[in-house]
């Protein structure tokens, strides 16, 4: 039986706690998405798995490309037209407008009330920095690709960007970097300021101050991926692979119809427009028992007639397919996500990129000693010789060696991204009045060797400027020597 004294020692326990600056309040994001749908519905599913009551706001058009497997996540869907010939900064500023026109969106987003509301940096920040500022949210930025992360490190300034190469490979990339800055900041950011203020005239609005309230930048890729800049702050939390868990089972019927051949299992992650190559790529394969079964995750629902051992289902978990214990190869464009998830799971790769940033991604895989790339091409001859890769990857022990080690080293790490994840998010709430802000990097961050080559740089300037000062002198002092000569007459005959 409980004493009064017992009795007083509990309610004592209880308002210290409630009163402790540990004390995590409950938590809610609003994660907003005019773009990067599949990635970012990817976090909110993490959230929610978390325990954090997640919505995500997307446009409608993209309704297909969200994660299929969303686990108590609201979505709201923003009536976006789509014209594919409009400019990709013109679609973010026709989804920022209509966000701020939804007078049905804003009422459940003021309900909801969130504590965090996840965005990218890039064609969002001019839009919802804002339109944080008016909710009374914490700001959070997300970061995935390389042009994401100049552009987010010039805003926030977390990380320094380390340029590799030569020098003049160092300057291109450097100009790179400020030109997509100048680019978003002229496309994008200065005319959704000026939508913002005609929508929140109540909201101050400093462009050079932007980002201060920037509390937290998650950065959606990882250190296996790449590596090219140096974080200024604890701030700057590394993401990439926070969905990635062990493959669950496959659907009865389906690992049924793959257990049937012998030879193992070929993961398709393209798209529908990739059926004729895809179709005869099956064919080239093994057939039989003792061949090879191809599963395709695809809507694609063409009546024109299959090869037996080609499968399509696009309701499957892609990571079930790539973590599946018959699975040989991973045929794919080498996305960030597909990447890691396929070096999560220690599965070889045939990467077709489409753009830089993904032959970028294939090269690091490459470079790794788990993947081959070809080239993206939709064509009987490319089945051919991605039928012919796939049997030297099967035929070769370190592609499966190779891959293994990527898994380790992403596995075994002191803590995984899903915790860090939520252990930040959980330090921003608890510290979100803390006006001393540690963590926040400085405004400005040069280095010793930077100060160095500065000052070199300038005492060459002196010399060569003084060299060249001298040269012109002398050889001013001789042409007007030479003419006051030649006019005396003492060279004349």
């Amino acid at each position: 039986m409980l004493t009064l004294v017992d009795l007083y020692m509990c309610f004592y326990l209880i308002g210290f706690a409630s009163s402790s600056i540990l004390t995590t309040p409950p938590l809610s994001a609003l994660i907003v998405a005019f773009e990067n749908i599949y990635d970012l519905s990817l976090l909110a599913n993490t959230l929610s798995d978390q325990g954090i009551d997640t919505t995500l706001i997307i446009p409608t058009y993209a309704v297909n490309d969200v994660y299929n497997k969303l686990i108590d996540v609201e979505v709201l869907q923003l009536d976006v037209s789509v014209d594919k010939s409009m400019h990709i900064e013109k679609l973010a500023l026709e989804a920022c407008d209509i966000l701020f026109r939804d007078e049905e969106i804003l009422k459940k987003i003021q309900e909801f009330q969130p504590t965090f509301t996840i965005f990218p940096a890039l064609r969002h920040d001019g839009c919802l920095l804002p339109f944080v500022k008016h909710i009374g949210s914490i700001p959070i930025i997300w970061i995935k690709t390389l042009d994401e992360e100049l552009y987010a490190f010039e805003c926030t300034r977390v990380a320094l960007p380390i340029h590799n190469g030569g020098f003049w490979s160092r300057l291109l990339t450097s100009f790179a970097g400020k030109s997509i800055f100048s680019a978003a900041k002229n496309d994008y950011l200065i005319p959704a300021l000026r939508l913002t203020v005609k929508y929140l005239p109540d909201v101050n609005i400093d462009l050079e101050h932007l980002y201060s309230d920037v509390r937290l930048v998650l950065w959606g890729s990882d250190t296996v991926l790449r590596s090219d800049f140096a974080s200024l702050t604890q701030l700057f939390v590394e993401i990439g692979c926070h969905h990635c868990r062990g493959a669950y089972p496959l659907p009865e019927n389906l690992q049924k119809s793959l257990v049937e051949y012998r030879t193992g299992t070929v993961v398709v992650l393209l798209e529908g427009n990739y059926g004729t190559l895809i179709r005869e790529l099956a064919k080239k394969l093994p057939q039989g028992r003792e061949g090879q079964a191809v599963i395709w995750k695809s809507k694609d629902d063409s009546s024109i007639a299959m090869p037996e051992n080609l499968f399509i289902d696009h309701t499957v978990d892609r990571q079930d397919l790539i973590g599946y214990s018959r699975t040989r190869v991973v045929l794919s464009h080498c996305t960030d996500t597909e990447f890691l998830e396929a070096a999560f799971h220690g599965t070889p790769l045939i990467c077709l990129p489409r753009d830089t940033h993904e032959s970028r991604n294939a090269a690091r895989a490459v470079e790794l000693g788990f993947a081959r790339t070809t080239e993206a091409t939709n064509d009987y001859a490319s089945a051919v010789k991605i039928a012919q890769i796939m049997h030297e990857i099967y035929e070769t022990v370190a592609y499966r060696e190779n891959a293994r080690k990527v898994s380790v080293a992403i596995r075994d790490r002191l803590n995984p991204p899903s915790d860090r994840l939520v252990y930040w998010l959980g330090y921003i709430a608890r510290t979100k009045d803390d006006t001393e802000k540690f963590h926040k990097p400085k405004n400005q961050a040069r280095t010793l060797m930077e100060d160095i080559q500065f000052f070199v740089g300038l005492l060459v300037g002196v010399i060569l400027g003084i060299i060249c000062t001298g040269s012109a002198v002398v050889a001013r002092y001789l042409v007007t020597a030479n003419k006051v000569q030649t006019a005396k007459g003492r060279y004349t005959q």
